[in-house]
């Protein structure tokens, strides 16, 4: 209720109207899930410009300074010569969300190109008189509640309680959980945007000492969204001199002071032309955020991991572990010019959020040389779930490390690249984990040799993207060398034939069929290979013989082995047919062959006293030796 109220009662001083003669601009529908904060209208609902107020510095300040105009022709918020600050989104605080916003540089010749959008940045619109009045009403240790100060909006008397904070630890080059010691480790720290001393941290900051965090927060709405949320930074400039020149190296797409992004890691060099819309996609899952730009992922940042500011005075994310907070958009003053419309949001119930339940790892031998992979782990996922993976390169923190519980990025990384034209007149720096390679798999090379590689697994539910990590094992120096062991088989048929097989005796004058069995060994090197079975005699050809008489019935036969084809039982052939036994698809060693005969008697056949018999040739053959 007290939401609608103060959306209710924003002080359109704050705003300019739109003029009556402009014809209004119409949004296109949203995408499908989101809905609309900004759409381009002057008043009316929740999308209208008149539910964005101006915060700068005191709640006097924040009530007269701002200068955006609303330009109804296009939707466009312009900021104008609003000093430092942004304009605040008054209906409701935002938690798990996908925010699409479109921004440009305004297409004037004297444009400059730094802007911002402000995400989870607590209730900062503190009424009391003098900055003691506004400390009084604010907590004073740790405090993530939306609302914490001691605010009639807030339908609080007393500031909200401090609490402390504890890591719960992840694979990588990161601190040691909280609970990795005895004692656990527990971060304690004031609020966010509270000037405190040295000792009040139990951190150090970039100077090795004891962390302090200056007062620019103390009665200042803006900078209270820059030290308690994040800034997602907008700086479409080079590095130096060139087009859109700019002395400040932290570029669009960081988050600025923990995850910094140079110039040609965010690419801005493509995105110089003024009056060009470009669509952010700000992605704010728990504490881990994705940044997108145009449709490319450019930056993933994960404020649960206890870190510092690499600009000396700002609070550390251990005070600003927010789950809900509101949404600004930055006007840097001076004669910056980010101009703002279609401000889509699309809100994530929680089980649309993927869920890790086995972690990823990495396997592979750790040597310089020898691909790495990322196993995903398990997932419980809605379906249509996609998962990506990224590798990043890190020095060690270690415990002799003055920030060893809460590094700056540059502890993770610090390295200048030489002058490159097409980003600037002036070197680069890249901080913080260094992105090394993205897909499952990665080759460590010899700048990852003492190193720390860890690989994050990303699971998106169509925007609500979180990620797991995993470590890779020690990265070893390793020089490779092929060298050749082999030998040679010779061509091989070898077929080795057991004891005779023997029918037994023949009873005149009864239908019977008899069976007899041998065996067989066969070895063979070829590719295929087949075991035949023919009668070279030229007399009573397949039919067995006892002297000048034979068996009206032919002699059948068959086989059958674990490593070969078998057949049926057939008859008998002569040495220009035999009769095929078993075929092979490849080389075998030692195949058992059974081997079975079967002879027909009938009632009528006259049988000669004496032995019947015939000598048989086995045959092991190949087309392919």
């Amino acid at each position: 209720m007290h939401r609608r109220v103060l959306a209710g009662c924003v002080a359109l001083t704050a705003l300019a109207a739109p003029t009556a003669a402009q014809a209004q601009y119409t949004a296109p529908p949203p995408a499908p899930g989101f809905h609309y904060i900004f759409d381009g209208t002057a008043t009316g609902s929740d999308a209208s410009f008149d539910k964005w107020k101006f915060a700068s510095g005191t709640l006097a300040q924040s009530a007269t300074q701002g200068q955006a105009t609303l330009d109804v022709a296009e939707g466009t918020i312009r900021v104008g010569a609003s000093p430092f600050g942004s304009y605040w989104y008054t209906p409701r605080p935002f938690g798990n969300e996908v925010f699409r916003i479109q921004y440009q540089i305004e297409n004037t010749p004297t444009s400059t190109p730094n802007g911002g959008i402000m995400i989870r940045a607590p209730y900062f619109a503190y009424t009391g008189a003098t900055t003691n009045d506004v400390l009084a009403q604010k907590p004073t240790g740790f405090n993530y509640d939306v609302c914490g100060g001691a605010l009639a909006f807030c339908n609080r008397t007393t500031p909200g309680a401090s609490t402390t904070y504890n890591w719960a630890g992840a694979p990588g080059p990161f601190p040691p959980a909280s609970n990795a010691s005895t004692p656990a480790f527990e971060y304690t720290g004031g609020y966010c945007a509270r000037q405190t001393a040295a000792g009040v941290y139990n951190v150090n900051g970039t100077n090795g000492q004891p962390l302090t965090v200056n007062g620019n927060a103390n009665n200042a709405q803006h900078w209270t969204q820059v030290y308690c949320g994040h800034e997602v930074q907008i700086n479409e400039s080079l590095n130096g001199g060139g087009p859109n020149p700019s002395t400040d190296p932290i570029k669009t797409g960081s988050i600025y002071g923990f995850r910094n992004l140079n110039a040609q890691q965010s690419g801005t060099n493509n995105r110089l032309t003024k009056g060009v819309w470009h669509q952010y996609e700000i992605r704010t899952i728990g504490q881990q955020y994705t940044i997108m730009i145009d449709g490319k992922i450019i930056n993933q940042f994960d404020n649960s991991i206890p870190k510092i500011n690499t600009r000396a005075g700002d609070a550390p994310t251990m005070a600003r572990q927010f789950t809900q907070g509101y949404l600004g958009l930055q006007t840097h003053g001076g004669t910056d010019r980010i101009s703002y419309r279609e401000i889509q949001v699309k809100d994530i119930a929680d089980s649309d959020i993927p869920k890790n339940t086995v972690m990823p790892s990495v396997t592979g031998s750790g040597y310089q040389g020898n691909a790495l992979t990322c196993n995903h782990g398990t997932w419980s996922t809605p379906a249509g779930t996609t998962y990506f993976v990224k590798w990043y390169r890190s020095n060690k923190i270690l415990p002799t490390n003055p920030r060893f519980r809460a590094p700056s990025a540059t502890d993770y990384w610090n390295q200048t690249l030489p002058i490159d034209q097409t980003y600037g007149t002036q070197a680069q720096t890249i901080s913080d984990s260094l992105l090394v390679g993205e897909g499952d798999t990665y080759t460590p090379t010899a700048e990852d040799v003492g190193k720390v590689v860890h690989c994050a697994v990303s699971a998106d539910n169509a925007g609500a993207t979180v990620w797991k990590t995993a470590v890779a094992p020690e990265i070893l120096s390793a020089t490779n060398a092929n060298g050749d062991a082999g030998g040679t088989v010779p061509a091989t048929l070898s077929l080795t034939l057991g004891t005779p097989a023997s029918f037994g005796p023949f009873t005149p004058g009864i239908a019977k069929d008899y069976d007899a069995t041998t065996t067989a060994t066969v070895i063979s090197s070829a590719a295929d290979a087949a075991l035949s079975i023919a009668d070279a005699g030229a007399t009573a050809t397949g039919h067995l013989v006892n002297g000048t008489f034979s068996l009206p019935s032919a002699l059948q036969a068959a086989a059958t082995s674990a490593a070969g084809t078998g057949k049926p039982l057939a008859d008998v052939g002569g040495s220009a047919a035999p009769t095929g036994l078993l075929t092979y698809a490849g080389p075998v060693a030692n195949d058992a062959v059974a081997v079975s005969f079967r002879q027909h008697i009938s009632a009528a056949d006259a049988l000669r006293t004496g032995a019947y018999s015939k000598t048989l040739t086995f045959t092991l053959s190949t087309t392919t030796p």
